[in-house]
């Protein structure tokens, strides 16, 4: 007979723990202490409530600052309106009133295009001063017309221009001049405004 042997089994050993993820602390060792938060000192309730006429001092304290700054002027009328032009003042861009005391020939100016287009202007025996100003017998609105720019003048019985020292200069025929006497059918360049001139009597 073949003697067994009874073998015990021994207890299986134990597996070694594994190592802790790199995030935790290996253990045995306590994590490192955050320092607490400092204290924060709490207000003293009695400093924050304000005294019932405190609070009305301050506000009108402040009405009176804001009622010195909203202070208006007082009402005053308007300015008197401007006397009303006589009637035989010429209105801008508008007909010169034909001027009467001579049996002279009479010219025509008529604004064939540019700013002051359409409007027709007499001369006569008085001269007839054209330009921006309001002083002038005929106000052009154009801004490339100087002030006083030019006059148109009768002598004799022969019209004649003169240019008063404009800026832009005044053309009679595509030409630049500084005096040029007229002619009947002549176009004269003022500013941005062509001009025909044309005699109409003797």
């Amino acid at each position: 007979m073949v003697a067994s042997h009874d073998s015990v089994a021994s207890p299986p050993a134990e597996a070694p723990a594994p190592a802790p993820p790199p995030w935790q602390s290996p253990a045995g060792t306590a994590p490192p202490e955050t320092p607490a938060p400092p204290a924060q000192a709490v207000p003293d309730v009695a400093a924050t409530i304000i005294a019932p006429g405190a609070a009305a001092a301050a506000a009108a304290a402040a009405a009176a600052a804001h009622d010195a700054t909203a202070l208006m002027p007082a009402w005053q009328p308007p300015p008197p309106a401007a006397p009303p032009a006589p009637p035989d003042a010429p209105v801008l861009g508008g007909p010169t009133p034909l001027r009467t005391g001579g049996a002279g020939r009479q010219a025509e100016l008529t604004i064939e295009s540019g700013p002051d287009a359409g409007h027709t202007h007499r001369a006569g025996d008085s001269a007839l001063r054209l330009g921006r100003s309001p002083d002038n017998d005929l106000i052009l609105r154009d801004p490339a017309t100087s002030g006083h720019h030019a006059r148109v003048e009768r002598r004799g019985d022969q019209f004649w221009i003169v240019d008063l020292g404009s800026t832009n200069g005044t053309l009679v025929n595509g030409e630049p001049i500084q005096e040029k006497e007229l002619n009947h059918g002549d176009r004269i360049t003022v500013g941005q405004n062509a001009v025909h001139f044309s005699v109409l009597g003797g």
